[in-house]
Formats: C-alpha cells, structure tokens, sequence
C-alpha cells in the first residue's frame, strides 16, 4: 500500500494558490509520501501539471456522493498525515471521516473531536504564512523562519504609492525568481468577481483598456463565462481588445498571464495567478482589505484602495449589495489612479 499524506483545501482559486508554499514545504519534508490534494472541482490540473501535488480529487460542493467516493478511493493508500488548511465545517467533518494517525487543523469548537493537533487561526498574518502554522511542531525550520518576521500582521500594509513589503523568501510562491522580461506588449485585464461589490466599475476598466491600447498594447479581457458579458461592455468599440473570458482553462489562463507584461484585477484569484507567475499585477481592493491577509503574494505588485472609508472591510469576501448603498470604495477609485500605479510596473 502507497504511503501519502492528504491536504484539504476546497476553497476558492485564489486560497488554493496561496496553499502551494505549503505544499510544497510537506512535499520537501516528506518525500517519501505521495502528497495527495482533496479541492474544488475543477481546480486540480494546473497543480498536477506542475507537480505541486501528485494526485488529486475533486469535491463537487453540495454533492454528498463525491464526498463518499473521495472517502472511499482513499482507503487504497496508507495516509500518513492529513492537513486541514481549510476550516469549513464541511472540511473538518471530511477530515474526521479519513482513516489517519496525525490529522493536524486549525482549532474550532470541534476541532478537538478530530484532529490530533490543533492551532488557533492567526487572523492577522498573511494567508500563505497562516497554513505554515500547522508545520511548527514538526518543522523545526518553519518555526525558526517564522519566529524570525518580527511583525508578521505588518506584511499586510501597503504605502501611499501601494508598494507592499516584501514576500519572505521562504514563504514565497516563486520558483523563478529572475523571469526575463518580455517583449510584447501585452497586458490582461480581469474585471470581474464571484461577490459583486468585488468588481471595480466597468467604466474604469474601460478607460484603462483605452489608454494602454493608444499606447500599443494588446489587451486582454479575461475570467470566467459569467463575466463575458461585462468584458464585451468593456472591449466595444476599443481596437486592439480580445475578449477570453470562458474559453481558457485555468491553466491556460496562467500561462497567457505569465507570456504578459502585466495584470490588473479586482481582489480576486487571477492576483493570486499573477503572483504564481511572477506576473507584475494592479490589485483594487474594495469591500476587502488587505489586513484580512490575502495579499498579492508577489514583490512585483501594487494594490489601488479607497483608504478614506471606515467602512472597509465590511465582510470577509465582500457582500454581493454595499450594505450602505453607495459602494464608494470602487466608485471613487478613479481610472487614472490604476493606470499611473500600473504605468509604475511597465518596462
């Protein structure tokens, strides 16, 4: 029987990408074990591409019997330890379920149940760091490199130009840290979000579609098929524009970002894919902000915020309504103020 250990991480894109530091770390200290990654639906591939992970199954959300086939497929390998970076209730029953000696997750009122070892979540570290938390009693290493970031919480500031301090290199997400810079003059655009109050203006897209097609760009507009309507919006009657929303898979969305010379984005997943690719990236951040520990986890990025506003954050991932009618942390974030922060990052 194979020997393995399991992850679980059925969060979204953007947590599963920020989960690879991680994967990569269990991978190095166990290699002797099959890292096996129990995700989302459709979210697999490009990390078995890469081989960040060796197999994987995918839950279909709300699919009880996916969940019991997963169960069940498991119980040809000898698991080892199990990981929950996930805290979902939903994930932690899975976990209870997963025949394991070492099951290691994050602490709830339930967590005592389940797992063998527990940790408390640490809210205000950056979400990379946040899953390297269930390694310091096993990793010797991984305590010394987080005990050595005197302010862990002050990764996730940002200056008045919206520099970021920089990724600590052993947490970093890179694997290629001197990327040659390319010469075509591309840049790919992402104005949408699953939580609505995510999205800055389709008129803001547009003015900066506009401005780096006068200035010789390519530009494309990309995300998923829901989002093709608003990315036609945003292309009409702008030269130069190529609408690929809905017809990339996610791995083919990261190697059209890593051939381009930069991304702007909402907080969404394709900042996250920017960052894997070392990809120089514009994040606006609205409804979200970046205390909340999701980060552009990347030395070549800039974030776009309303800082005025008390109102931020007003939730973990940005309700789909302003709960105060106005939405002015997108509304007021002018088109001007994304292209100068992007012009900074251009060759």
């Amino acid at each position: 029987m194979v020997s393995a250990q399991v992850v679980i991480q059925t969060a979204f894109l953007g947590d599963l990408i920020l989960t690879i530091p991680f994967l990569r770390r269990i991978k190095k200290n166990n290699s002797e074990l099959k890292t096996i990654l129990i995700c989302k639906e459709g979210l697999s591939d490009f990390l078995l591409s890469t081989g960040e992970v060796d197999l994987a199954f995918e839950i279909k959300k709300g699919d009880r019997k996916s969940y019991s086939q997963i169960l069940e497929e498991l119980k040809a390998y000898q698991i080892e330890n199990l990981y929950c970076v996930h805290r979902s209730l939903r994930s932690q029953l899975f976990s209870a379920q997963v025949k394991c000696p070492n099951k290691i997750g994050f602490s709830s009122w339930l967590s005592w149940l389940i797992f063998d070892q527990s940790y408390s979540y640490p809210k205000s570290w950056p979400d990379a760091i946040r899953k390297f938390k269930l390694l310091v009693n096993q990793d010797p290493e991984t305590q010394k490199q987080i005990q050595a970031i005197t302010d862990l919480s002050a990764l996730n500031t940002s200056l008045p130009d919206g520099k970021l301090p920089p990724v600590p290199e052993f947490f970093s997400i890179n694997k290629n840290e001197n990327q040659k810079p390319l010469s075509e003059k591309k840049i790919c655009l992402f104005p949408g979000s699953v939580w609505a109050t995510k999205k800055w203006t389709a008129e803001g897209y547009k003015a900066v579609a506009k401005h780096f097609v006068q200035s010789g760009y390519q530009v494309l507009l990309m995300g998923s098929k829901d989002e093709s309507n608003l990315c036609e919006q945003i292309a009409e009657g702008l030269p130069k524009v190529e609408i690929l929303a809905g017809k990339l898979s996610i791995l083919e969305s990261i190697q059209t970002i890593q051939s381009s010379q930069l991304v702007v984005a909402n907080d969404s997943a394709a900042t996250h894919m920017a960052a894997l690719t070392q990809t120089p990236s514009i994040t606006i951040f609205g409804p979200t902000t970046l205390n909340l520990g999701f980060r552009p986890w990347s030395n070549n990025a800039r974030v776009v915020e309303n800082k005025s506003l008390t109102c931020r954050p007003c939730g973990a991932h940005g309700p789909m309504v302003c709960p105060l009618e106005h939405h002015n942390c997108m509304k007021q974030i002018q088109p001007n103020e994304v292209i100068q922060s992007a012009i900074s990052l251009l060759p």
